[in-house]
């Protein structure tokens, strides 16, 4: 899909800044942290650390990208898997797309690499859903990925 397709379908308004990320967490293998979206937006001069910040989370509030915690409580950040393209009219879009972040992921304890796993999903007994709302849900396996398990 191409990045301005993502704006358009969810009636959000893009910048110069939150396309250039918004291509870095596209051709991401895996999810990345801010300075790895920092370093890879190296030749574009016109952004700073700061910047970077606010669009990650400007992203992350319109549930265009989310994040996942990683390693020493350092963010990661990841396309969400979901499009406002997918959600029927007249629904609430903010809970939608927020519920489909509910899975868990695998965290490469050697590279760093994460991975979203969509088929693991909690359940909830009702009773817990009754007296919470659940917004995110963030479970982390860890453990080598296929790259780095060698024998």
């Amino acid at each position: 899909m191409k990045i301005q397709q993502i704006f358009t379908d969810a009636g959000l308004r893009s910048t110069k800044a939150r396309i250039a990320v918004l291509n870095v967490l596209t051709n991401a293998n895996s999810a990345l942290s801010h300075s790895e979206i920092l370093e890879q937006m190296s030749s574009q001069k016109e952004f700073d650390r700061v910047t970077i910040y606010r669009v990650l989370d400007w992203l992350t509030e319109h549930h265009l990208i989310h994040k996942i915690s990683g390693e020493n409580r350092a963010w990661k950040f990841q396309l969400s898997q979901s499009s406002y393209s997918q959600i029927e009219p007249d629904s609430d879009k903010k809970q939608f797309l927020a519920n489909l972040h509910q899975h868990a992921h695998l965290h490469c304890t050697s590279c760093g690499k994460v991975t979203c796993i969509h088929e693991l999903k909690p359940q909830f007994p009702k009773q817990v859903l009754a007296q919470y709302h659940v917004e995110s849900i963030d479970i982390n396996i860890k453990g080598l990925c296929s790259d780095c398990n060698h024998p």
